[in-house]
């Protein structure tokens, strides 16, 4: 604020006419912290006109946390509807919990092992045995018996004995056993062959009775269940012995008679000879084949290829082609010097022709040998071949006599081991029923308690109180979702597209707290906030209208504004106490400012500043007197604070809106301009009367009221719809009468009103 300060000061000595003030580099509002739009709104935007420039900013959008801050924002504005709900949650659950009968709860465990269905074999005996897997729900087994624990007719088993329907006078039967069932539960201990079985019941004594018992009867019938089956195995096993007895015996008989016929008395180690020389024989038949066709090659390769090529499989052949490549290379040599009939020359002709003799001599003797061992191959394959052959006639006449006779034997075998077994099995399960075996161990029996199950007061007091707090949760964001007020700042710059200019708090002066827009008439000068920033100038409520004051002045974007209209959309929403606080604001910076109360049908600014209204802007604008004749002290009358005037209501009945639309208007304001720095208008609501769209039509900018918990989002996009559609320009809105406490310390509100409650003592 300094910064205007000195602004203005240097306006005013160089006799500046337009009384303008160069903002040049002066600080942008910090319009980037908007606080979060409310998330429980859903109302479209209108596509309004913006009749004052945007102000860009170099700030990046806020990130997408500050969503989980909106909906803590609307819980925390609920707050006392939370307890509420809390509190009803709670005390229902008491209530409900204190109604109900006790209920108690016996609880036994058990150890269920797999049985063993295979204790018959040679290698167990045993009629249990562990499980290898763990986990009850992966085991069928244990799925079983625990169904088998709260079958119908174990159930009725323990019902008997207990003679449960005597104690409780039921005769239904059927009825009895819906109701157990319903109070019992056997449930797997995770991760071990433990089962718990739990009954409830009002009678403590009974709930421990039933469970023992079911747990006994279970494990009475599991060893009458295997003590029949092991009975009925025995009688079957012994009956199919004897037939397997004879049945072996007929076997070893045919078995005999075979080998006596045919003669065979040959071993398995005989068979294995005879069938290892055929498979050496083709071993070697293979090979030989293979050979065969090498050597063929080979020497078909020979044939067919020229005499230089073959020196490298033969070393002598390698030798003369060498000798006779240096007998060519001397001739060569001699050619070039010497005659043909010279006798050098002939000498090595000579030499040459005998090389090429023996090279055709080794080469035919090298082809002679290769034919030889391919010759040698083939005979030695037709000699495997056809012992081959014989080797394999011999294995087949054996191999069919061998087959029958290895299938008889191996049916003597098969009913040897058979009969063996069931022998067995016959001694082990005459051993198994005479033992009354289980697989069922009990843990832990079954004790009356002494607390009871139901109900859990402290969880029921829990579940009720979360409850509550749940549904005040779902009834606050419904309730919010209905809900189109404007509560916090941000809200009305979201929906209108206008810039906000600043949020007021509600006015608290000294142990007193009231809105804005207090219309009482018999309070002293001392608790209105329409002067909190003249007499309360170290305090929140003074800074937010400097604050405000501030985003009007750089809101001009190089232009001057310096008649503003102050209208709201409804009554009551604080137009009066804004446009008086900023009037001063305004006169604190050294500026000759005039307050006008242009509410003719509600005037209030003259009790406000203690000013008479026996004559004031009716009179003015009816009178035929011309304005520029009327004097300056009774157009405007100075105030008890330092540059601030007011022009009054007036006495005049007129209609106000034939007034405002009067030439004499428009020439008080072009005279007030000429003798003010600034001149405010406080104008009537204006929705339900003209008299703002008549004003704002000949004033420089409109500043448009809201209030914070009262004005609606719907009333305020009327307003700024009938701005736009007159042509108004709208400067912006001001938030009135918000209470920050109702965001937490979101906003750093409660720091800095510590810090001037600090300042003003």
């Amino acid at each position: 604020m300094s910064r205007i300060y000195d602004a203005l000061t240097k306006a005013k000595e160089g006799g500046s006419t337009e009384r303008s003030i160069d903002l040049t580099g002066l600080p942008s509002p910090n319009t980037s912290e908007v606080p979060p739009q409310r998330p429980d709104r859903k109302v479209q935007r209108p596509a309004l006109q913006r009749y004052s420039e945007p102000i860009r900013l170099d700030v990046a959008p806020a990130p997408n946390y500050r969503n989980l801050r909106e909906y803590s924002d609307v819980l925390f504005r609920n707050k006392v509807r939370l307890a509420c709900f809390a509190a009803v949650g709670l005390v229902a659950a008491i209530l409900l919990s204190l109604l109900q009968t006790p209920v108690y709860r016996a609880r036994t465990s058990l150890e269920v092992q797999n049985f063993n269905e295979n204790f018959l074999d040679l290698q167990g005996t045993a009629p249990t045995s562990p499980s290898t897997d763990p986990t009850p729900t992966g085991d069928t087994y244990l799925g079983t018996q625990i169904q088998i624990m709260q079958s119908d007719s174990l159930i009725e088993r323990v019902i008997d004995k207990l003679n449960m329907s005597s104690l409780q006078g039921k005769q239904d039967k059927q009825e009895m056993i819906r109701q157990v069932e319903g109070n019992l539960t056997v449930r797997p201990v995770p991760n071990t062959r433990l089962l718990q079985v739990l009954y409830e019941s009002p009678n403590p004594k009974l709930a421990a009775d039933f469970a023992n018992t079911l747990v006994s009867e279970f494990v009475q019938q599991s060893q009458d269940i295997r003590l029949k089956s092991t009975e009925q195995t025995s009688v079957w096993l012994t009956g199919r012995l004897g037939e397997m007895k004879t049945k072996l015996e007929q076997s070893e008989a045919e078995l005999q008679n075979y080998a006596n016929t045919t003669g065979l008395t040959f071993t398995s180690d005989h068979d294995n000879v005879a069938g290892d020389q055929l498979k050496l024989l083709q071993d070697e038949l293979s090979a030989a084949q293979a050979d065969t066709i090498a050597k063929q090659a080979k020497f078909e390769e020979a044939e067919n290829k020229p005499i230089e090529t073959l020196s490298d499989d033969d070393p002598a052949l390698h030798d003369y082609n060498q000798k006779l490549n240096d007998l060519q290379g001397q001739l060569a040599e001699l050619s070039a010097t010497l005659t043909p009939a010279h006798y050098k020359v002939q000498r090595v002709q000579a030499q040459i022709a005998q090389l090429q003799l023996a090279v055709q001599n080794e080469h035919d003797q090298m082809l002679h040998r290769i034919n030889n061992d391919y010759a040698a191959a083939r005979r030695r394959e037709k000699l495997l071949t056809k012992a081959y052959a014989e080797q394999e006639k011999i294995v087949a006449d054996k191999s069919s006599k061998a087959i029958h006779y290895e299938t008889l034997k191996g049916n003597v075998d098969s009913n040897r081991q058979i009969y063996e077994s069931m022998l067995q099995r016959v001694k082990q399960a005459e051993l198994a029923s005479a033992m009354h075996a289980s697989n069922v161990l009990v843990v832990d029996a079954a004790k009356p308690p002494v607390l009871p199950y139901k109900p859990n007061l402290p969880l029921n007091s829990g579940m009720g109180l979360l409850s509550g707090i749940l549904a005040g949760v779902a009834f606050v964001l419904v309730w919010g979702h209905f809900d189109d007020r404007i509560l916090a700042p941000g809200e009305a710059q979201n929906f209108l597209n206008l810039p906000e200019l600043g949020a007021i708090p509600i006015a608290r002066i000294g142990t007193t707290a009231f809105p804005q827009n207090a219309l009482s008439t018999t309070s002293s000068s001392n608790d209105r906030p329409e002067l909190a920033t003249f007499e309360q100038k170290v305090s929140l409520l003074a800074e937010s209208f400097r604050s405000t004051l501030t985003s009007i002045l750089l809101s001009q974007n190089g232009g001057q504004t310096q008649v503003i209209l102050f209208t709201s959309p409804s009554v009551g929403d604080g137009k009066t106490t804004v446009a008086s606080n900023l009037a001063i604001a305004i006169a604190e910076m050294g500026r000759k400012v005039v307050l006008i109360d242009g509410d003719v049908r509600r005037p209030r600014l003259h009790e406000v500043l203690g000013i008479s209204n026996d004559w004031g802007l009716a009179d003015a604008l009816s009178e035929k007197t011309p304005i520029a004749m009327i004097p300056l002290t009774k157009l405007a009358r100075e105030t008890k604070v330092p540059g601030l005037y007011l022009l009054p209501s007036g006495t005049k009945t007129i209609t106000a809106s034939v007034l405002f639309q009067s030439p004499n208007m428009v020439t008080l304001l072009g005279h007030l301009r000429k003798e003010f720095d600034m001149v405010l208008i406080d104008a009537p609501p204006m929705i339900c009367l003209a008299d703002a769209r008549i004003l704002g039509r000949i004033a420089d900018g409109v500043v448009l009221v809201l209030r914070a918990g009262r004005t609606t989002i719907e009333s305020a996009l009327i307003a700024s719809r009938r701005f736009a559609q007159d042509g108004t320009r709208v400067i912006g809105t001001v938030l009135n009468s918000w209470d920050p406490q109702s965001a937490g310390d979101y906003y750093g509100y409660k720091e800095y009103s510590k810090a001037h409650d600090s300042a003003e003592n």
